[in-house]
């Protein structure tokens, strides 16, 4: 079997553009986490995942893996770039719960 590989839509790709964001400074989210009283760690966390949700990579690893999952391929691990990986991650080990709750993998890739 051939193995299919995933590229993002323009819409995600203008979507994923529109929201870049960069990550504030150590001092700005120190004065956050103190105005919003949560532990400075769990805020910087919190802001990292966020902005990771905005890399094409780690949302093209996501879909990669669901592609994968779906045609039945074996996980892989490809790439040096570690969004991709941790996307491509995140993507396989949650394909069937993701799957329960209505996401559906495009029939272009099965």
């Amino acid at each position: 079997m051939d193995r299919k590989m995933y590229q993002l839509t323009e819409k995600q790709l203008a979507n994923l553009n529109r929201m870049q964001h960069e990550m504030p400074s150590n001092d700005d989210i120190k004065a956050r986490a103190k105005r919003e009283r949560k532990p400075w760690g769990i805020l910087k966390r919190d802001i990292t995942l966020g902005l990771l949700k905005t890399n094409p990579e780690y949302v093209r690893g996501i879909w990669q893996a669901r592609v994968d999952q779906a045609n039945g391929l074996d996980y892989s691990e490809e790439r040096t770039e570690s969004s991709y990986n941790l996307g491509y991650y995140r993507g396989y080990t949650d394909y069937e719960s993701h799957c329960r709750g209505g996401m559906r993998v495009p029939a272009e890739y099965l």
